[in-house]
């Protein structure tokens, strides 16, 4: 098994695992979560099969017959093939969607464990997600930021899930997750308030992240990175190196 097809065997059990309830369709699995309707990373289909036979237009009659069947108002799709991902990125950019591609980085080096960074619990960091969640033009009010901050012990309820914190003026003010399966870890959510940014915090926390993956006896750690921003020149710097690449095609709920 090559790394990237690790990686999307990872994804795909956390996909699972993290799942309320499956609804099996023509191209894969619908993953939804009632209780947290409004959590776009809990509600979604994911493209997986048939691929050759899907189109734009065709994925995006089936989200909405899932989607808007489980009462969600937001609409999205995973296809975590690259190549086809690529292919329906323009038909969907047509019907109005995101494209979103996001690459993936593979470890390559060992990491230094960052005494600039802390690990710290879930209950830690929720005021810290709340502050990132209210700049963010998708979040539309505080029930979202709740039922986000829901989504995350869903996530630690179906994965061994540590948070890493990096401080400024005494306060947590940068932050990441790691999942592990005991031989696979994920970095994610890297994220750094924007008045603290460029003070090499962001660097402290997937470092650290990366030395307790390694540590816990992961051979293969990974994150993932928008191809169209600037982290990952970050994560070259600490030693990720790009192997492939996923999407994600959303529409966001009605203004």
């Amino acid at each position: 098994m090559t790394e990237l097809e690790r990686v999307v065997a990872f994804l795909r059990e956390l996909d699972r695992r993290a799942a309320g309830r499956q609804v099996p369709f023509r191209f894969g699995t619908a993953y939804l979560y009632d209780e947290l309707p409004r959590v776009w990373s809990r509600n979604y289909l994911s493209a997986e099969k048939n691929l050759d036979e899907a189109s734009a237009e065709l994925l995006a009659a089936e989200a909405d017959q899932l989607l808007g069947e489980a009462g969600i108002a937001h609409r999205k799709i995973e296809v975590y093939d690259g190549e086809v991902g690529a292919r329906l990125a323009s038909g969907f950019s047509e019907l109005g969607w995101r494209a979103e591609s996001d690459v993936v980085m593979v470890a390559r080096k060992a990491a230094d464990d960052e005494p600039l960074a802390e690990e710290v619990s879930w209950e830690d960091l929720v005021p810290v997600w709340a502050e990132v969640g209210r700049s963010d033009r998708d979040i539309e009010d505080e029930d979202v930021l709740r039922q986000l901050a829901e989504g995350k012990r869903v996530v630690m309820s179906a994965i061994d899930t540590r948070f890493f914190a990096g401080r400024a003026d005494g306060r947590l003010v940068s932050y990441c997750e790691l999942y592990s399966d005991g031989s696979t870890g994920q970095i994610e959510n890297v994220m750094t308030l924007e008045p603290y940014r460029d003070r090499g915090l962001a660097r402290a926390t997937v470092s650290r992240a990366l030395a307790e993956s390694q540590a816990a006896g992961n051979d293969l750690t990974f994150l993932l990175a928008s191809r169209d921003d600037w982290p990952k020149e970050l994560y070259r710097k600490l030693g990720f190196e790009e192997v492939g690449e996923i999407w994600d095609f959303i529409r966001p709920p009605p203004a």
